[in-house]
């Protein structure tokens, strides 16, 4: 490989010089100074890669919904909570639930909820005086037909199950003396996936059958610190040849296409441009 007949070895990308229309440091367009054309057998890499690990374990929107059911007599009464979006520990969670399902009413009384945190296990523990209840799971909201409290949104159900790996067909009731109980995955974006829909070859699959994918970047850094990523394959390469760039279009995504939220910061990465020998 060399750099013979290309028009730019590499690009430097950061989206604190996006667009003015772009939405945010996660959804942004570059413009660059002037028109780029490859020709045949032209390659690049995602390289270079900064990504401050600054989104929060409950983000509005995207995690913040808790769907509790309590039972008593047989009879159901069913309520969605909307937790505070921040990072959490576990015993900060625990905080929040407390406080968050105190403020429930039952036939004019507030419910009293009985959170444990075991740090541990990583195990948080739920139960409500008097009632038995449940925290729904996800396959249970989009296939329930009798639900008494707020109206959803079966496809977009923002819940935050997968914080409480709830992810079983049927939730488990729990009693005061048995509580249901959760093991906290409190680092829920595991790898960052930047798409392109413009400079990608569309020659990837992601988890959920996307094609636009350029670059997977493992969240290898905890909150507050920056997640740095470089090229370790010679073949983790896309394929330019004979495309046109000028204005430049990247999304920053978890597993289940959500945004991340960046909170204002900004992320930057490299395209290091080069030639592919069709023989090889």
């Amino acid at each position: 490989m060399g750099s013979i007949d290309l028009p730019v070895k590499k690009i430097y990308i950061d989206s604190s010089f996006r667009r003015r229309d772009s939405v945010s440091a996660s959804n942004f367009k570059i413009e660059l100074p002037y028109t780029v054309k490859f020709n045949d057998n032209t390659i690049f890499y995602v390289d270079d890669v900064c990504i401050p690990h600054s989104w929060h374990t409950i983000e509005a929107g995207v995690n913040d919904k808790l769907y509790l059911r309590t039972i008593l007599n047989g009879v159901n009464t069913d309520y969605v909570l909307t937790l505070t979006a921040q990072n959490y520990s576990g015993a900060q969670l625990k905080t929040e639930l407390i406080a968050k399902l105190g403020t429930l009413m039952f036939l004019g009384s507030a419910l009293v909820p009985i959170v444990d945190w075991n740090s541990q296990t990583q195990r948080i523990s739920v139960s409500i005086n008097g009632h038995d209840c449940k925290i729904m799971t996800d396959l249970e909201l989009k296939s329930i037909t009798t639900w008494g409290g707020t109206a959803y949104d079966k496809s977009d159900l923002e819940s935050v199950n997968a914080l409480l790996t709830n992810f079983g067909s049927v939730s488990t009731v729990g009693t005061q003396s048995t509580p249901v109980q959760f093991y906290l995955n409190l680092q829920l974006v595991r790898n960052v996936y930047m798409r392109s829909p413009n400079i990608s070859s569309f020659n990837t699959i992601g988890a959920n059958g996307e094609s636009s994918i350029i670059k997977k970047i493992p969240v290898t850094s905890g909150y507050g610190d920056m997640i740095f990523n470089n090229v370790t394959a010679s073949n983790d390469f896309l394929d330019c040849s004979n495309q046109t760039w000028r204005t430049l279009e990247f999304h920053l995504l978890d597993v289940n296409s959500n945004y991340l939220n960046l909170h204002g910061s900004n992320i930057s990465f490299s395209l290091i441009m080069d030639k592919q020998n069709p023989n090889q």
